[in-house]
């Protein structure tokens, strides 16, 4: 039997985005993620 393995402590990054999680971010945040979505790295849930 292997051992289980620890966790990291290292979170995924998230990459699906829902419309009301956007209107809780900061200006800054929400700009940078807004951009990511535009250029299709991230991805927007209606």
């Amino acid at each position: 039997m292997t051992p289980k393995q620890k966790p990291t402590g290292r979170r995924s990054r998230k990459t699906y985005w829902h419309l009301y999680s956007l209107q809780t971010l900061n200006p800054e945040k929400f700009i940078k993620v807004v951009d990511k979505i535009l250029r299709q790295e991230f991805h927007l849930i209606k």
